[in-house]
């Protein structure tokens, strides 16, 4: 055989090996991609005045509940969704973070005017956007901001949004003390006997309690926060607030790193779930 043709031929065998493993490292990457989801993560407000709290539950009417109903309606599959944080019965929430897993890229602004559509007036899904693989919405939390709102004056439209308390409160005083719970503290006297963390360790960031018009709101920013916390943070600071207790009581509660049996949780419709940043 000519060298030549010989040599012809050769490349030509070289080039049609390239071009098969080109075609199959293209089909494994193509296989990859479909096997590895796509991560999208909600930015959900709600009012959770009819709702047994966030997370699902099997025989109550939960936000989760209603979300993963709805997500399924319009994707036509089961979704399975993971909170950053879990807000109790009556809580609400301004952004709250929630994420799921898709098996293929979802074409988002056509998906948002159906949640939209199909979601209950009180829960409302503000945005949605595809996140890395990595990312996890409860995990990667850098601080969180909860505000707890009372009422000065008795008003039937804020019963559901605030407490009220129904005695004279010194907002000043209760901003003043509040300081006192600022930092890196063991906040084991701020947490419910339902608290299931490893650690009652928790950053406070900053805590302001603000007047003003017929309202007072405590605002409260932290790494993180134990069951309960924030409510009964609010309750200690009324009842200084109130004259109930000495200036002192909430230094005391917290070097005693235990809960008391006479110090109760603010009512649950008072507080919202503000920020949630990564």
């Amino acid at each position: 055989m000519d060298i030549n043709i010989k040599g012809m031929i050769d490349m030509g065998v070289a080039k049609m090996r390239r071009q098969k493993d080109l075609e199959s490292k293209r089909a494994a990457r193509q296989l990859a991609e479909r096997q590895v989801p796509f991560k999208y993560l909600l930015t959900v407000a709600y009012d959770g005045s009819n709702y047994g709290g966030y997370a699902k539950q099997k025989h109550k009417n939960t936000i989760q509940n209603v979300l993963e109903g709805v997500l399924k309606d319009v994707l036509g599959q089961p979704v399975a969704t993971t909170e950053s944080s879990r807000t109790d019965a009556k809580v609400h929430a301004l952004n709250q973070k929630t994420m799921f897993e898709w098996h293929q890229k979802l074409p988002v602004a056509k998906i948002l005017p159906q949640l939209h559509e199909r979601l209950p007036g009180d829960i409302l899904v503000k945005s949605m956007e595809l996140v890395p693989g990595e990312f996890h919405c409860r995990y990667e939390v850098a601080n969180k901001t909860y505000e707890y709102t009372i009422a000065k004056s008795l008003d039937p439209r804020q019963n559901k949004y605030a407490w009220y308390v129904g005695k004279p409160l010194d907002a000043s005083l209760m901003g003043q003390v509040g300081q006192i719970l600022v930092g890196t503290h063991d906040f084991s006297t701020f947490k419910s006997a339902k608290a299931t963390t490893d650690t009652s360790v928790r950053t406070i960031h900053f805590l302001e309690v603000e007047e003003w018009g017929d309202k007072i709101t405590v605002r409260v920013n932290a790494d993180g926060f134990l069951y309960n916390m924030v409510r009964l943070i609010v309750k200690a600071l009324v009842d200084v607030g109130t004259k109930k207790q000495g200036p002192d009581y909430v230094e005391k509660l917290l070097k005693a790193c235990a809960k008391p049996d006479n110090l109760e949780s603010a009512p649950a419709q008072g507080l919202c779930l503000m920020e949630i940043n990564y």
